[in-house]
């Protein structure tokens, strides 16, 4: 209906031209000069005013156009109502209507790309867009926050942060998984490799998922064995209970045993020993029912250099060898004060052990926006082949160690949601640093 209303305009204009053509013609065959020259003033009005009429709407056009190409609706032709000579009011609401449902689709389309890129920044996944060349589209903040780049224009940028990663990325493809291990300056990242690809507007894109599976990895291995010593110690006290029980009942009857004093006395001294030796084993797997028995941790907020220096003054000693480097600025974590107390007193003891003379706890941010606490010393170090093992259950180079002091200090990095990793050099000392999600 609006459409037939300011249609009428020009249809009315067109009518008018046609008449006073056909007029001025008869007049012009009848000799009626006069009035033909006025038909000719009135045929070139109408013609200009229709010429007037296709300039302005052209205008108009010009502008709807240029209105719909570069989204800008503040100059489109509807903001000019109040111009001399407007075009028809129909036309103008038609032209508007036009704009709204593009503008308002266009604002939901920018909504649901704002949407999905601030549901793709705050995956933890990082996330690499890129063309077949190795020209970078889009990157995530997670892939920021990995790859330590900001805005890298090339997958060939990546090189710093694993030589192998940009020609990895040059042949991925669709489907394709693998496990990659990058050490960092303060923290070993383990992180799942994934590609898909798709094509948009005829242009292929390629996607890289980087996922960190360090903690994921180091949980499954930490309930694994927390299986295996819960089975161990189930089977093991079931099957040496009897016996404690049974060498305590023989002993209290070996008076009444027939025979001679000397074999009586042997007999007790054996039985002595298989007790001994049994309760010895109870008291050493009530020791390992720690691991797989730790309370979970009651968090509260601390002040890192707060937590470090009540540790120093605990443990500090007549050589004076523990030291403290904190940042100037307050650093500020969430855990277990007496879980991590005792994660850091292991630690000192484990470098007293190795004859260190200079022990250093400090506290930071690492480039992976993590609070780490640290533990360095100058001892003996420790050797490559017993870093990859001294965490686990069990394992220990000294005499007399239980082997649990790590693995108990592992496990509650774990119910911190943090980490714990070494790096040593033998003959220079040891760095252990411990990994708390920032606050």
């Amino acid at each position: 209906m609006k459409r037939q209303t300011w249609v009428k305009t020009p249809l009315w204009l067109t009518i008018a031209l046609l008449i006073c053509c056909l007029v001025s013609a008869w007049l012009a065959v009848h000799g009626f000069y006069f009035s033909l020259f006025v038909a000719l003033c009135l045929t070139a009005f109408v013609a200009y005013t229709i010429y007037r009429y296709i300039l302005r709407s052209a205008r108009a056009m010009a502008q709807f156009i240029w209105a719909v190409r570069y989204s800008e609706f503040l100059s489109s032709p509807t903001s000019n109502l109040n111009a001399t000579q407007p075009l028809p009011e129909e036309l103008l609401t038609e032209m508007q209507d036009a704009l709204e449902h593009y503008r308002n689709n266009l604002q939901k389309k920018e909504s649901k790309l704002q949407y999905f890129q601030a549901l793709a920044n705050h995956i933890d996944m990082a996330i690499l867009v890129y063309t077949p060349d190795g020209q970078m589209e889009w990157v995530n903040d997670a892939a920021k926050r990995l790859i330590h780049i900001d805005c890298p224009h090339t997958i060939n940028d990546l090189v710093d942060f694993h030589p192998d990663l940009p020609a990895k990325l040059h042949t991925l493809k669709a489907g394709d998984l693998s496990v990659w291990q990058i050490k960092q300056e303060e923290e070993t990242v383990q992180f799942a490799l994934s590609g898909m690809e798709f094509v948009i507007q005829g242009r292929k894109l390629l996607i890289a998922g980087m996922k960190n599976i360090h903690s994921a990895l180091d949980n499954r291995e930490t309930e694994a064995w927390q299986k295996l010593i819960r089975v161990l110690t189930h089977e093991i006290m079931n099957s040496i209970t009897p016996i404690i029980s049974l060498t305590e009942l023989l002993a209290k009857h070996a008076d009444s045993l027939e025979g001679d004093e000397e074999t009586k006395m042997e007999i007790r001294q054996m039985l002595q020993t298989i007790g001994r030796r049994g309760n010895g084993l109870v008291r050493f797997m009530n020791s390992y029912r720690e691991v797989s028995h730790l309370p979970h941790p009651l968090l509260k907020l601390y002040n890192a250099g707060e937590l470090l220096k009540g540790v120093v003054q605990l443990m500090q000693n007549d050589t004076d060898d523990l030291h403290l480097s904190l940042p100037n600025v307050p650093l500020r974590l969430i855990a277990d004060k007496e879980q991590i107390e005792q994660v850091l007193i292991n630690l000192i003891r484990n470098a007293r052990e190795n004859e260190a003379t200079q022990i250093t706890l400090s506290a930071g941010i690492t480039p992976g926006n993590h609070l780490f606490l640290r533990v360095t010393d100058n001892g003996t170090g420790i050797d490559p082949e017993v870093q990859e093992r001294i965490f686990i259950p069990f394992f220990t180079t000294k005499p007399t160690g239980s082997g649990i002091g790590l693995t108990i200090s592992r496990q509650i990095m774990h119910q911190h949601h943090g980490s714990i990793t070494v790096q040593s050099k033998v003959g220079e000392g040891s760095t252990f640093t411990l990994l708390f999600p920032i606050v």
